[in-house]
């Protein structure tokens, strides 16, 4: 009677989770690193949540028009945004049925700055004949 106790309550937690109705995912990387702290944006539901330190994320409910929590409606799609500074936006769209979704993992690609080189501005003639090559003027000399 012990181990069946036991093993109920081992077991009771993990059924319960698995039947709570959510969207999960994990956010990485090009290089397969996890990211930590990349915002997480659910619509329609109005949810906002951040990644945790393996990237990784669970949205478990949605929020109604006075901001209260609610389940996440089954048979809808939904719009998931995934936001960190210094990676470009990735946005998806899910179809939820029931039960825990698990997306497919979100790489984030970082931005890249693009340089033009401008000749015009690089040309010495444009300035001047003195320079901070010319040594330093002090005070009273």
């Amino acid at each position: 009677m012990k181990r069946l106790t036991l093993l109920l309550l081992l077991v009771s937690p993990a059924a319960a989770w698995a039947a709570k109705p959510a969207i999960s995912g994990q956010v990485v990387d090009r290089n397969g690193e996890p990211v930590s702290r990349a915002v997480i944006s659910l619509a329609p539901g109005g949810v906002r949540i951040v990644t945790d330190a393996e990237g990784r994320f669970l949205i478990d409910y949605l929020r109604d028009e006075s901001g209260d929590r609610v389940r996440l409606k089954k048979r809808v799609e939904y719009a998931v945004e995934v936001f960190k500074p210094g990676f470009h936006i990735v946005e998806r769209t899910m179809f939820y049925e029931r039960g825990v979704a698990l997306m497919d993992q979100v790489v984030l690609v970082e931005e890249t700055v693009a340089v033009t080189d401008d000749r015009a501005r690089l040309d010495p003639t444009l300035y001047g004949a003195t320079g901070a090559s010319e040594g330093a003027a002090y005070e009273g000399q």
